[in-house]
């Protein structure tokens, strides 16, 4: 086993993690592991902007809807 560091870079923010592996590969591996566990979601929002660009074809959907419904 020899111990790897492994750099990254988020957003300009760097990190470092360090894991012993039998080869780069297995180390990668461990890398991956040691950022699925260590991440999570703080939030998931709808971006409003988005609805206020909505397609053609949605605007008529919603238009014909609209109408039916009086």
């Amino acid at each position: 086993m020899v111990k790897y560091v492994i750099k990254l870079e988020i957003n300009g923010i760097e990190f470092q993690i360090q894991t012993l592996a039998g080869s780069e590969r297995e180390a990668k591996d461990n890398a991956w592991e040691v950022i699925r566990n260590r991440t999570s979601f703080l939030s998931i929002q709808k971006d409003q902007k988005k609805e206020l660009y909505s397609s053609f074809s949605t605007k008529l959907a919603q238009g014909i809807k609209s109408a039916l419904l009086f």
